[in-house]
């Protein structure tokens, strides 16, 4: 499949280096033209049949997020090219959208292309741009984007109760119910590592701490959550749960 892509960074020596790896890596990729500004890029993308934008963030009058406000219903994937910090890069990760860090790896940016290029026709940029908006506006990540097998449900982190493992697949409980997730368990794990309400207590359950009601520490330990389900702690989890309960009460 040939991808008509167009980059956009307002520093010629980084388009052109971009420009050259994709050259010499992603061959399937046809790079088109290249802009230096946000308004660059509307009219290129006007103009041609764009199936992926390498986008800067960081740009002079408008940064690279202000691309979508030009566009209601874009049918053309997006790679971000940034620098930020691990917390945004956290944003990125729970937010479904496709990122490189400069300076550019050539492993990741091919891995990222093949994603993108999969993506290509589908619908929900838009909720995953609006998403990553919503997570890099505050300190606390705000809704993930969890993939199902053809499309992608986006839920409010803070409404999450559990996530509880299936062989490859993960179950998640929200307050809406429980939706069978395409992931396993411990990638959720590593994206949520940082987040101090998520907690692994047993191989099986990562639970979310602001929603627990009870913990049980009678006939092997457990907690209970606000919809009335419960879950066990494994039990060499217990004292090391024990001390992060303990941190919280200080």
């Amino acid at each position: 499949m040939l991808v008509n892509a167009i980059i956009v960074d307002d520093e010629p020596s980084a388009r052109s280096l971009l420009r050259q790896i994709l050259s010499e890596h992603c061959p399937a990729v046809r790079v088109l033209e290249e802009a230096a500004d946000v308004k660059s890029a509307v009219k290129l993308i006007n103009k041609h049949a764009v199936d992926l934008v390498f986008l800067d963030i960081e740009m002079p009058e408008e940064n690279g997020f202000a691309l979508f406000d030009y566009f209601n219903q874009p049918t053309f994937q997006v790679i971000f090219c940034t620098a930020y910090s691990e917390y945004a890069l956290q944003a990125f990760e729970v937010s479904a959208v496709d990122y490189i860090l400069k300076p550019v790896s050539i492993s990741k940016l091919v891995a990222a292309v093949e994603k993108a290029t999969k993506l290509i026709g589908q619908p929900q940029l838009p909720q995953r741009f609006q998403t990553l908006r919503e997570n890099l506006s505050v300190t606390t990540l705000q809704k993930i984007a969890l993939p199902m097998s053809d499309s992608l449900v986006f839920v409010q982190l803070e409404d999450i109760f559990f996530f509880e493992a299936d062989g490859s697949y993960t179950h998640v409980v929200t307050k809406n119910g429980k939706t069978l997730i395409s992931k396993k368990i411990k990638e959720f794990d590593e994206l949520l590592g940082n987040d101090a309400r998520f907690y692994r207590i047993h191989r099986s359950f990562l639970i979310n701490t602001h929603q627990i009601r009870k913990y049980n520490k009678k006939d092997g330990a457990s907690v209970e959550f606000e919809n009335g389900l419960s879950v066990p702690i494994a039990r060499e989890k217990v004292k090391e749960f024990d001390d992060f309960i303990a941190g919280i009460r200080v």
